[in-house]
């Protein structure tokens, strides 16, 4: 694996890869790689015969009174796992200027309406922020192809929206939710967690299996998700929302929408916000 840190060895190392044949995959992330991250690489080599992972811990991507500071950064465990999974190439910016120059005018996106709805009304500007990273690391290295786990289902949904419009030429994947053995989706928030609130993390999972099976047994939508804020407080976890939505994240009012649809959840455990989806 070829680790660079300048946009100069970046650009160097991509027109090198650039003359063997084959697609290349983008895998970005902020590091603390977990095996929902691992699992987003070995996607991508099924995809592209050239795989290149970013982690690029930012203030953009984080809100007022988020944690920025104490986000994990395990970058020596981040370079073994990567190289375990074959990674090609590693782009880990000394600083933010290798992503954004100074000289450079940066385009900050909007991430419209939807971007302050569901987790943008509790993180406002948040996906303003991925939208203009994610687009910058598109501009930078101009994959195929790009892969973005379901766990953040509205993330991968408005970077498909900018894709369209701004990167028709790069194919984005949506790769599965990975979970532990109780159900809770991995995420580098939950090393926040202790075992016991690991536990109770579980009914967050449990909670969105309950309230498919309650659609599919034809109930009132507005009771499915009454009694699944009332499960959610009943064990320990704030709900900061639960909602059903169409795979566009529009939103469904009745129980008689027929195409794919999802329910959304977001709690907060002790500070620490976990999300998750299932989609049916």
């Amino acid at each position: 694996m070829v680790i660079t840190r300048t946009r100069e060895e970046l650009y160097k190392i991509l027109e090198e890869f650039s003359k063997k044949p084959g697609k290349l995959a983008l895998i970005p992330t902020m590091g603390n790689l977990h095996d929902g991250h691992l699992s987003l690489i070995k996607l991508a080599k099924l995809k592209a015969s050239k795989t290149i992972t970013t982690i690029f811990v930012n203030p953009l991507q984080f809100g007022k009174n988020e944690d920025f500071k104490k986000y994990p950064r395990t970058e020596k465990l981040d370079i073994e796992k990567l190289k375990k999974e074959h990674c090609d190439i590693l782009f880990i910016p000394r600083n933010g200027e290798e992503v954004f120059s100074k000289t450079e005018k940066v385009t900050s996106l909007d991430s419209g309406s939807l971007g302050s709805e569901l987790c943008g009304k509790i993180r406002p500007g948040h996906f303003n922020g991925v939208l203009t990273v994610v687009n910058r690391l598109f501009e930078l290295i101009n994959p195929d192809v790009a892969v973005f786990g379901a766990k953040d289902y509205q993330q991968q949904i408005l970077i498909k929206k900018m894709a369209k419009s701004l990167h028709p030429q790069i194919s984005l994947i949506k790769a599965p939710i990975i979970r532990s053995k109780n159900g809770v989706a991995l995420s580098s928030r939950n090393n926040y967690l202790s075992e016991k609130e690991l536990e109770l993390a579980a009914n967050l999972f449990k909670c969105l299996q309950n309230s498919v099976t309650s659609y599919q047994k034809r109930e009132k939508l507005n009771e499915i998700l009454d009694n699944a804020n009332s499960f959610l407080v009943s064990k320990d976890l704030m709900p900061d929302y639960f909602e059903l939505r169409d795979s566009e994240l529009n939103i469904i009012s009745k129980n008689n929408y027929i195409g794919k649809k999802i329910f959304l959840g977001s709690v907060t455990i002790n500070n620490t916000r976990l999300i998750d989806n299932i989609e049916f």
